[in-house]
């Protein structure tokens, strides 16, 4: 027993314990400071990638250099076995495109019985797939259940990131930016919700200064834009985003975004007033994406269409962006329409 402890001892700190810690004494934090600093940054490998975590700041690079690609996850909503059949799709796609990371871009629990439960066996089986990924709340997951959720995930594989305490990660050709939660208080579905206020989408400017890399916004809720074809059109026309965050956005010179929330508006892409559609494939060099819900569920979308589960893959290459959809299988053609306000 005593050769084990000292051969504990002789190994040193574990390589991630100031991030552990910091996730573990930010249970209830809503929204993590960008400027968190560790006394020694944290830096260990998984699956291929080399991680560092300095506080509310990140590094992740692939061992073997990759193409700035990103697969993007909205509206997971479950973990039924429906929404894993897409979920393996999706991931399966990713894989093949080569992807440095998944983003998961809030509401991954909504009307379960038990969010930690969801989310834990969500975010511990996406750690599972081997890429970095990359979550952020929406406005329907209660933020102590989503950082327990997360923490559990990254105790069994430290390839997940929690965006929330995790504000900025230089990754291979790209810099991810997070603004956790969502900006409508009326719209929280859970008491300890997550809401961020006009001041923290204006410290997005700061946020990004200095980017080595083109800058993608993660965010769950969509700024404010125009028409009934943008990324915050509701089914009965209404533009419904933060016109806070657009101002910032515009401010802060941010090209990238991927935005949830509006689940209709889904499987789109708009330049950031949403009076330009991008057809997927098309480079532009601004290009805001709503992937589209990922659970299984049918849902009407405003382009047309049912959705039964979609997913999407962001590309950036000489400061342009591009992207493409990616879908399940063939729905079961009994499947009854949902028709749902917006979330």
């Amino acid at each position: 027993m005593i050769a084990i402890l000292l051969a504990l001892l002789a190994a040193g700190p574990a390589p991630a314990a100031a991030y552990e810690k910091y996730q573990v004494e930010s249970e209830t934090t809503c929204l993590g400071s960008a400027d968190q600093a560790f006394t020694r940054p944290d830096a260990w490998t998984e699956g291929g990638f080399n991680y560092t975590v300095s506080g509310g700041r990140a590094e992740v690079r692939s061992v073997a250099p990759r193409e700035a690609r990103l697969g993007l996850l909205a509206a997971v909503k479950d973990f039924s076995p429906e929404t894993r059949a897409n979920l393996k799709v999706f991931i399966a796609a990713f894989q093949k495109a080569g992807v440095a990371g998944i983003v998961v871009d809030g509401d991954s629990a909504y009307g379960v019985d038990d969010q930690d439960s969801t989310l834990g066996d969500l975010y511990t089986w996406l750690g599972d797939q081997g890429l970095p990924v990359y979550a952020v709340i929406g406005n329907s997951e209660s933020r102590s259940s989503f950082n327990r959720a997360l923490l559990t995930a990254f105790r069994k594989r430290p390839n997940v990131i929690n965006l929330d305490l995790v504000r900025r990660v230089e990754g291979d050709g790209f810099t991810l930016v997070s603004l956790p939660g969502y900006y409508d208080q009326r719209y929280l579905h859970e008491s300890a919700g997550c809401r961020y206020q006009p001041e923290d989408a204006q410290e997005l400017t700061r946020i990004v200064r200095g980017a080595p890399s083109p800058v993608v916004l993660v965010t769950h809720g969509p700024p404010r834009q125009s028409g009934k074809l943008a990324l915050d059109a509701t089914d009965d026309g209404h533009n419904v985003g933060d016109p806070d965050l657009a101002v910032a956005i515009a401010e802060a010179k941010i090209n990238f975004g991927v935005f949830g929330h509006i689940l209709e508006a889904g499987g789109r892409a708009t330049d950031l007033e949403g009076k330009k559609t991008i057809r997927a494939g098309q480079l532009a060099t601004a290009l805001f994406v709503n992937p589209g819900p990922a659970f299984a569920d049918p849902w009407g979308l405003n382009g047309g269409g049912v959705s039964h589960g979609l997913a999407a893959i962001l590309t950036i290459k000489n400061g342009k962006g591009e992207w493409q959809q990616v879908k399940p299988g063939v729905a079961d053609p009994r499947a009854r329409l949902v028709k749902h306000k917006s979330n």
